[in-house]
């Protein structure tokens, strides 16, 4: 269980105002965190995956829709070995796995991220 200290700055309206305001600032500071971590784990993701011809490693790449954040592998890059799009990116990851251990490494952060930025946001 995670604690949240609240500060609230009666100078920026009433309570009711102030109460009212928090969900929407809890969310965007929540997919702030997130968004950040994608960036994180994308990149570790990166550095993981074994690289033959670098296709696999550039089609690592974070998607944002709606208020979800993906990071994903495979597709829109043509690998030059074979010509054709990298479809592969499943069967890496089961042989030698590089996105679940990159997962691994920023859960932390983004646990710790969506903590340290859902605080401020709710004492601002």
């Amino acid at each position: 269980m995670t604690d949240i200290d609240l500060t609230v700055n009666w100078e920026n309206g009433t309570l009711e105002q102030i109460l009212a305001e928090l969900p929407d600032k809890m969310m965007q500071a929540g997919l702030e965190a997130i968004d950040e971590g994608a960036d994180f784990m994308r990149d570790m993701a990166r550095i993981l995956v074994l690289k033959d011809t670098r296709s696999l490693e550039k089609s690592i790449r974070k998607q944002r829709k709606a208020n979800t954040v993906i990071v994903r592998a495979g597709g829109y890059i043509t690998n030059p070995k074979t010509g054709k799009l990298v479809n592969y990116a499943h069967w890496q990851e089961m042989m030698s796995p590089y996105m679940r251990p990159a997962f691994q490494m920023v859960r932390k952060f983004i646990r710790d991220k969506i903590k340290q930025n859902v605080t401020e946001a709710i004492q601002t």
